[in-house]
């Protein structure tokens, strides 16, 4: 094995973005959904600056094994960067299970991943030499070159009608994501190339790779900064001075709660907690528990409850509802339990959710 310039630049890339990505998938301050997925692109991207460290190094040399080892995980790159994004620039961000299907294909390369490196060295080579091996690896990486071009025109096209950033977040944010664009039309344009037969047209060598594994150093550097300091300030904020706002700040906050409670129906998550509503609100928790309390009399708890429960109490009259048991309808308005759910509904309605439905169903009939 040889340190020379090249493998320590490779080697500098890579253990910075398995550090940092560490650090933000273990950071449970601010937007925690920013900071796993940040975190999960940081890993991943950044193995591809270990595979050129195999090269640049020599261990391949001394190793062949390592030619099937995961490396690229090109798929997740366009997903990842997008969820991202939108998690810093939505005040509203929330996981939906229809996003999952956009890492279907990345599912796929990570288990087409371990399937080479579960081959022996002979084998490797042999692919290595396979036309047609060769051809697909290209369409591979050609495809998720352009999937990551659209994920990344789709995030610059989410950060200009934010409203959630400041415009020095958003141009920030705006380059960053500038120079990963750059960094997937290259690869598409390289694999085009080699598509075509003419990859001599561009010398795709180790000194190549790894002046973008110090380019791609530079950027992950940078995002992980603007991550920083936009995490630090969503901390910060939940954790100000005690209660002072004006009748107009007042109203302005209680209206926007209002909105994410009858427009977003943010009550249907079953794990929602008063940080995450102050984060949304983008103020801190002793405001917003404060405000519920003077304007409702409620606590926090007490509050989502009541939309819960008013949820509920409208399915199990409605026919559209009438085929899924009570307590189906429960868990879907944000009730997590069964007996949490009986006793509120019992403690604001004075009766059982049963002979609720039963009782008004005899009105109606």
């Amino acid at each position: 094995m040889s340190l020379n310039l090249l493998a320590i630049a490779d080697l500098l890339s890579f253990s910075q973005g398995v550090l940092l990505g560490i650090l933000f998938l273990s950071n449970s301050k601010g937007n925690r959904h920013a900071n796993i997925l940040l975190g999960l692109f940081l890993l991943l991207f950044n193995f591809g600056s270990l595979h050129s460290f195999f090269l640049s190094s020599g261990l391949v040399d001394q190793h062949k094994w390592l030619l099937g080892f995961p490396s690229l995980f090109v798929f997740w790159f366009g997903p990842l960067l997008y969820f991202y994004t939108s998690s810093v620039a939505t005040n509203n961000f929330t996981w939906k299970r229809s996003y999952n299907w956009w890492f279907v294909p990345a599912a796929a390369e990570l288990l087409g991943n371990f399937i080479l490196l579960s081959l022996g060295t002979e084998q490797l080579f042999k692919l290595a030499y396979n036309e047609y091996f060769t051809w697909g690896a290209a369409i591979h990486s050609f495809a998720a070159s352009l999937f990551s071009i659209y994920f990344t025109f789709r995030s610059l096209s989410l950060i200009k009608s934010s409203a959630g950033l400041s415009a020095i977040k958003q141009r920030w944010l705006k380059y960053i994501l500038y120079y990963f664009m750059g960094r997937f039309v290259f690869w598409s344009l390289y694999f085009v190339l080699v598509l075509v037969q003419s990859y001599e047209v561009i010398q795709y060598t180790p000194e190549v790779i790894s002046f973008f594994a110090l380019m791609d150093f530079i950027a992950v550097f940078a995002i992980s900064i603007f991550s920083f300091k936009h995490m630090h300030e969503i901390h910060t904020i939940q954790k100000e001075a005690p209660y002072t706002l004006s009748p107009e700040q007042e109203t302005l906050y209680f209206n926007n709660l209002l909105r994410l409670m009858k427009q977003e129906r943010l009550y249907r998550k079953s794990d929602l907690k008063l940080n995450e509503v102050a984060s949304l609100l983008q103020t801190n928790v002793k405001y917003v528990s404060q405000l519920i309390k003077l304007r409702t009399g409620h606590s926090f708890t007490s509050f989502i409850n009541t939309y819960r429960i008013e949820e509920v109490k409208s399915r199990i009259l409605d026919e559209q509802f009438r085929h899924l048991t009570i307590i189906a309808i429960a868990e879907d308005c944000g009730f997590n339990s069964k007996a949490t759910f009986n006793r509120v509904f019992k403690e604001m309605e004075g009766t059982s959710p049963k002979a609720y439905r039963e009782q008004h169903l005899k009105q109606v009939f």
